[in-house]
């Protein structure tokens, strides 16, 4: 059980960072760690687990803040 829920987390975790870096480049023509630190992804990830908005629409208002 606790290796299938790492994975679960793990999956969403590498789908946060990709739809955060597609969302930067989309926006900047850079990716998100030409923005902000790996630190500051962890931050992100952990506000978007504690909401309870679908993943492209936290990333979009979370990149709003940048550009």
């Amino acid at each position: 059980m606790t290796t299938q829920n790492t994975n679960t987390i793990d999956s969403s975790w590498t789908v946060f960072i990709e739809i955060l870096s597609d969302e930067f480049t989309a926006k900047t023509g850079f990716g998100v760690y030409a923005h902000i630190t790996p630190v500051d992804v962890n931050k992100a990830y952990q506000q978007y687990q504690l909401r309870n908005a679908p993943m492209r629409l936290f990333v979009r208002e979370y990149v709003r803040q940048y550009v």
